[in-house]
């Protein structure tokens, strides 16, 4: 090892490795001979602030027996197709992309976004892999959107540990099938509590493959469900005449309706009693439910497309 360059904004360091004899690759047999050789420049971490650069003397060795000729590896250097870097420093650039952008992790250590984009797949997929390994006894599942006005995705993170298992396109029961029977029967068996929302094409894929597993919805759902719920009987309960009469709401529920849905260990005993005066007509709520009417669903109206005889007037009647 020698120092080339050793100046303030930048340390260049030429690397040579010290073993004499390796083993062919092809034939497994030992050699010594060496061919040629080329320096490679590999990049590492900076050294007291700066950047630095390691440039590897790389022997290709000939083989006595086979005569092929193979080049020699470091198991501290990682080899791309034309970016070279140490372990460390890939170690270090997985832990950048956690916290900021490729295009910033680039920026700061001077390297292609695409080798960082290409490095950070392959260790997902590793890390992916050993994530999937694991026992699972609580399976969480829920649906996001990984960008504003895009297609939903379905993701599964194992409850014991925290740890996203998988992300797949869509949210139907194709989506979490594929993904559940990916893992296996063994590891499915294993699953005992499943958490998700009340989705149907969800409940269909859980009823199939984790029948045996205790099925809880989360509590943002149940709670949204029951605010929906209180919301349509205050509706029907407050309304006191026809549309377009005054005064159409009673005046005491309409005011209550931010406090009927408020917790009850976040209420003060003079709002508790507020709301107790409120909710004591429990026969007006019934009898408002009872004869709520019916909506009436009707046909929807065949389309026309424009250009068809017919499609002005239709176009004019609506």
């Amino acid at each position: 090892m020698a120092v080339v360059v050793d100046l303030i904004e930048k340390l260049v360091v030429e690397i040579v490795d010290v073993r004499r004899v390796v083993r062919c690759p092809h034939c497994g047999f030992k050699t010594a001979r060496v061919h040629d050789r080329r320096r490679l420049l590999v990049h590492d971490l900076p050294t007291g602030g700066r950047p630095t650069e390691l440039r590897w003397l790389r022997r290709r060795f000939v083989c006595g027996e086979c005569s092929e000729r193979s080049w020699e590896d470091h198991p501290e250097i990682v080899l791309g197709r034309r970016t070279h870097v140490t372990r460390r420093l890939a170690r270090q650039l997985v832990r950048d992309v956690n916290a900021m952008s490729i295009r910033e992790v680039a920026r700061r250590h001077d390297l292609p976004w695409h080798y960082i984009m290409a490095l950070t797949s392959s260790w997902s997929e590793r890390v992916a892999l050993d994530r999937r390994r694991r026992r699972c006894r609580i399976l969480l599942i829920d649906e996001t959107s990984l960008r504003r006005g895009h297609r939903y995705v379905t993701v599964v993170i194992n409850g014991d540990t925290g740890e996203t298992l998988g992300i797949v396109a869509h949210r139907n029961t194709a989506a979490l099938s594929g993904i559940l029977l990916a893992q296996g029967h063994r590891w499915m068996r294993g699953v005992k509590v499943v958490v998700s929302d009340g989705s149907v094409p969800y409940r269909s894929a859980i009823g199939t493959h984790l029948g045996h597993a205790t099925h809880v919805l989360d509590r943002f759902h149940v709670a949204r469900w029951f605010a929906a719920g209180m919301i349509e009987v205050r509706r029907r309960s407050q309304r006191i005449g026809e549309h377009g009469s005054r005064p159409a709401f009673e005046p005491e529920i309409f005011r209550s309706r931010y406090l009927q849905l408020t917790r009850l260990d976040q209420l003060r005993d003079h709002r508790i009693e507020s709301l107790g005066k409120v909710l004591q007509g429990p026969a007006r709520t019934r009898s408002s439910m009872a004869d709520a009417p019916t909506p009436v669903r009707h046909p929807p109206r065949p389309r026309q497309r424009r250009g068809q005889p017919g499609s002005r007037r239709l176009h004019r009647d609506l």
